[in-house]
């Protein structure tokens, strides 16, 4: 008797899970098949029935680790309080010695610039998609901040060109603010993670968080 879908996408899931954490831990090259396979507690032969190749499955564990990322398991409305939080999550040492689910932005960051198009492509996906998820979460208090800009250099022009302006800008500061968080949250990581000493894995992870704490408390003064 065949297998269902429901069953077919279970188990395809279940190899995804392993993938990621495996490839997050050891790096591409040194996870094969067949480790990525027990580690799913299934039997090699029915890797094919889900995957063509293992490059296929590293794009796809890309995006398993994003959906199990602390960015994506955040319930409800991100709001400012909430970044903050993440922030000190994701600057800890129980993130770089993976404690808890790991990004993959900042794991497996060195790794993929020796990939090809397509797994960039699902990289930078994962990346795109945690700056949009930022950049909406601090556009209200981006756009509060370029409403008051606008108004005062705008007297002489009509409310609906100020208010237009002021939103185009804002959206623009928001993506820019979203960048600059990720490369800072990403980049930290990923050299503590290259660092052996754990006192200076603490001092750098520190210093990046309290940057952008204090860097976020401006961004809601100034809103």
């Amino acid at each position: 008797m065949p297998y269902s879908a429901d069953h077919k996408l279970q188990s395809r899931e279940r190899i995804r899970q392993a993938a990621a954490d495996l490839f997050c831990r050891q790096g591409y090259d040194s996870v094969s098949i067949s480790q990525v396979m027990k580690h799913a507690k299934m039997t090699h032969g029915a890797f094919y029935a889900h995957f063509s190749s293992k490059g296929a499955l590293y794009c796809e564990a890309i995006k398993s680790a994003a959906e199990q990322s602390m960015f994506t398991q955040e319930k409800g409305n991100l709001t400012l309080a909430k970044i903050v939080n993440l922030i000190r999550q994701y600057l800890s040492l129980e993130h770089v010695n993976q404690k808890v689910p790991p990004c993959p932005l900042a794991f497996l960051s060195t790794d993929i610039a020796h990939r090809d198009k397509h797994v960039k492509a699902s990289y930078e996906a994962v990346f795109n998609g945690m700056i949009k998820t930022l950049s909406k979460a601090l556009l209200e208090q981006v756009l509060m901040r370029e409403e008051a800009k606008s108004t005062q250099k705008s007297d002489n022009q009509n409310s609906q060109h100020t208010d237009e302006q002021a939103e185009k800008q804002g959206i623009e500061a928001a993506r820019a603010l979203a960048q600059q968080l990720m490369v800072s949250l990403v980049g930290t990581v990923s050299i503590a993670r290259s660092i052996a000493d754990p006192n200076a894995q603490k001092s750098l992870l520190d210093n990046t968080k309290t940057s952008l704490i204090a860097l976020l408390k401006r961004t809601d003064e100034e809103g």
